[in-house]
C-alpha cells in the first residue's frame, strides 16, 4: 500500500511544477457516456470542435480541446456550461497520470476514484425507457454477463444502483428508480445468484449523466429528451471484496 504522505508529497511537486513556466497538459471533458455520441448533438449544442477517446470501462469520453495553462482551459469550461454541459470539469493530465502511478486516490469523469489493488471494481449501466421498469433485450446480455462472472467467482458482490431522469414528481421517481434496481436484482436471481450478494440503492433523479434541461432565458427551460434517455438506468457494480 502508498503511504499516504507520498500521496502528499506527489501533490506538493505537482503544485511547484504548475508555478513553474513548464508546458502542461489541461483537458475540459464536456460529457461521458457508454454509447457514442452523434456529431450532431455537439453541433445543436453550439461546439463544432471537440476531441473523443474511449477507456477501457467502454465509456467515450468528450472533450472540448487540450491547453497549455489552467486559465485557458477555465476559460473554456465557463463556456462549455453556459452552452449547456453543466458537468464540464478540467481535468489535469499530468496529475492524474502521477497520483495514478503511485496509487493515490485520482480523478475519472468528475468523481474520486481510488485505485484500490484489493478491490477491483466493473462498472456497467443499463437503460430504461421512460416511465418504465422493464428490461430492455440489451439489458439481458448485460445481465447475463454479469451472472456468469458471479457464478465464476463466489467472492464477488453486485451494487445495484437506480436512477430516473428528471421528468415526473421526485418521490414517484425514487419508487421508479427503486423498481427498475429491483427489476434488475430479481432478473440476476433468476439467474441463480444469491440475493445477499446484492446490495440496492435508490437515487431517484439524483445525480443525472447529463442534465436533464437547460435554461433558456427568461426562467424559462428547455426540455433535452436526448439527454435524458441517459439518465434513466441502472448502474451495475461488480466488486471483489475477498481481501480487505
Amino acid at each position: 500500500m502508498i503511504p499516504r504522505y507520498s500521496c502528499f508529497l506527489a501533490i506538493h511537486l505537482l503544485f511547484l511544477l504548475q508555478n513553474q513556466l513548464f508546458a502542461q497538459d489541461f483537458r475540459v471533458q464536456i460529457a461521458a457516456v457508454e454509447t457514442r455520441l452523434d456529431a450532431s448533438y455537439f453541433t445543436a449544442m453550439g461546439v463544432e470542435n471537440y476531441l473523443e477517446t474511449s477507456d477501457q470501462l467502454g465509456m467515450y469520453r468528450y472533450f472540448a480541446g487540450s491547453y497549455s495553462t489552467r486559465a485557458e482551459a477555465e476559460n473554456v469550461q465557463k463556456e462549455m456550461i453556459a452552452k449547456g454541459f453543466s458537468f464540464a470539469t478540467i481535468v489535469d493530465v499530468e496529475e492524474q497520470r502521477v497520483l495514478r502511478e503511485l496509487g493515490c486516490p485520482y480523478s475519472r469523469n468528475a468523481m474520486p476514484f481510488a485505485l484500490d489493488q484489493k478491490q477491483q471494481m466493473t462498472v456497467r449501466n443499463i437503460y430504461f425507457d421512460f416511465g418504465l421498469y422493464q428490461l430492455q433485450p440489451e439489458s439481458i446480455v448485460e445481465l447475463n454477463s454479469l451472472a456468469e462472472k458471479l457464478k465464476q467467482n463466489s467472492a464477488l458482490r453486485l451494487k445495484v444502483l437506480g436512477y430516473t431522469d428528471g421528468i415526473g414528481d421526485p418521490l414517484a421517481n425514487v419508487e421508479l428508480a427503486a423498481s427498475r434496481a429491483r427489476e434488475a436484482r430479481n432478473y440476476l436471481i433468476n439467474k441463480g445468484i444469491r440475493a445477499d450478494r446484492m446490495f440496492l440503492s435508490v437515487f431517484g433523479e439524483a445525480d443525472p449523466i447529463l442534465p436533464n434541461s437547460e435554461e433558456a432565458g427568461n426562467g424559462r427551460m428547455i426540455d433535452l429528451p436526448e439527454n435524458r434517455k441517459w439518465n434513466r438506468r441502472v448502474v451495475l457494480v461488480l466488486a471483489d471484496e475477498s481481501v480487505r
